[in-house]
Formats: structure tokens, sequence, C-alpha cells
């Protein structure tokens, strides 16, 4: 019975990590998508996942849950879903039509979620490659947004922006604990 059990949960279908309805419908036609995007004095945000992916799962519920991420987000940029393994066309910004896993194969998308920004040119202004937590996340936003490629790096700027503040609580380890106990009792 536990073998059976433990087949099914293998075989089962991984969940698929539904994305916010303020996502864009698009023909995935991305030439269209810029210049569309470009006309609203927005750049573009293609969002690569898959089904059963726990990092996918996680920038959903922690970052595109949170109001100030979905207003800029919303605000300065054309949120476009596509699935790593999708069979859907796409029309790339040179015009090459391909489903969606030959793109995410041509653009070399090996982890999920990734997530490109395109400025009005349809060129790849940043990329990011798994899973950035909120506060980063953030910072890039903002980033792309305020179209700052050109003038610092996007590691310099998230060194700068999206620093995590100090904490006053030390850490507890164990090592540290007996260490402290050492010196204490060793004087």
């Amino acid at each position: 019975l536990a073998l059976a059990l433990a087949f099914a949960a293998a075989a089962a279908p991984a969940q698929p990590v539904e994305v916010p309805n303020w996502f864009a419908e698009s023909f995935l036609e991305f030439p269209q998508d810029v210049r569309e995007a470009a006309r609203e004095g927005k750049r573009l945000m293609l969002y690569f996942g898959q089904d059963g992916c726990p990092y996918c799962k996680q920038l959903v519920q922690a970052n595109l849950t949170q109001r100030a991420i979905v207003d800029k987000t919303r605000k300065h940029f054309v949120a476009i879903a596509l699935n790593l393994w999708g069979d859907r066309e796409t029309t790339w910004i040179a015009g090459r039509t391909m489903s969606e896993k030959a793109l995410s194969r041509a653009l070399d998308i090996q982890f999920t979620p990734s997530i490109l920004f395109l400025d009005e040119r349809g060129s790849v202004v940043v990329r990011l490659d798994g899973y950035y937590p909120p506060r980063q996340f953030e910072a890039v936003l903002d980033y792309v947004a305020g179209r700052h490629e050109g003038r610092e790096p996007l590691s310099d700027w998230l060194k700068r922006v999206a620093k995590e503040p100090a904490s006053p609580k030390l850490a507890d380890e164990p090592f540290e604990r007996s260490r402290l106990t050492e010196l204490l009792v060793d004087g």
C-alpha cells in the first residue's frame, strides 16, 4: 500500500502556479507587445515559470501580493507569463516564431522563475534567474522602471538600494554558545 501511495504521489501532475489576474493576456507577439507597452510608457516584463515550481509559487505568493510591488509592476510594466514547457506559439523580437519551450531554450532559460525585462526596443535590459525576495525584487523594479541600466550595474544598485537592515539580534548558533561558555569558564 505504501509503495502504491508513493507511486501515485510521484505520478500526480504538478500543480500549476497561477499568476495574478492583472498579468496581460497576449498573443505572445513580442514586437507588438513591446510597441504597445512603449506607447503606454511601460516596459515588458516576461515571467517564465513552470508547474510545480516552489520558487515560482513563492514569487507569486510572497512578492506579487505585496501592494507596493503590485502597484509598481502595474504602473511601469506589461507583465506576461510564459510556461517553460509550453506549446503556445510565440513571435520573438527578431520575428522568429517558435513555441514557448523553444523560446525558453533559445533564451537559455534554465531556472524558474526567470524574468526578463525588455526596453522600448525589445532588448533585454535585466534578467533575473531564480527567486528574488521582495526587498530585492522591488529594487529591481525600481531599477528597470527608472531606466538605470545605462548608468549603473544592477549588482551595484542592489548593494546600495536593497541592503538588508542590520539585526540587533545575534545569530543563535550552537558553536557560538559553546565557545562563549568556554571563554567564560576558562576565563
